[in-house]
């Protein structure tokens, strides 16, 4: 019974050092991204995400995406957008009140995915059943 605990104990406490872990990545992602050193920025969120194994990346994904518009890479920054509203569920109404996806970004995006929106909907609600 011991053992038991004791493996209880040592996963619980190795789980909260790879949290805390993921939390210090993504806050060097955007202190990086506040600092407008966009590259490094970009590279600790893709860090997160490889290392998050799939939770809802939804804000990170948009995150990336200002990343990359911010460097002019446009096309990037839609993709992730695609992907935050085809793995992520980043809804219509997301791109009117977002506080995290800039403004223009917004603007522009919209109106790029517009036609593929529901398409990439349905793939995301095809995930839920």
């Amino acid at each position: 019974m011991k053992k038991i605990v004791l493996t209880f104990v040592v996963l619980f406490v190795a789980q909260l050092g790879f949290s805390g872990e993921l939390d210090s990545i993504l806050n060097k992602a955007r202190v990086l991204t506040e600092k407008k050193n966009y590259s490094e920025a970009i590279r600790e969120y893709e860090n997160y995400i490889k290392l998050s194994k799939g939770e809802n990346l939804k804000d990170v994904y948009i995150e990336v995406a200002n990343c990359y518009f911010y460097q002019n890479k446009k096309e990037t920054a839609v993709n992730y957008i695609k992907d935050a509203i085809s793995k992520y569920g980043f809804t219509e109404e997301d791109f009117i009140y977002s506080s995290i996806l800039d403004e223009k970004l917004s603007s522009y995006a919209l109106s790029v995915v517009y036609d593929d929106y529901f398409k990439l909907r349905k793939k995301y609600l095809a995930t839920l059943n």
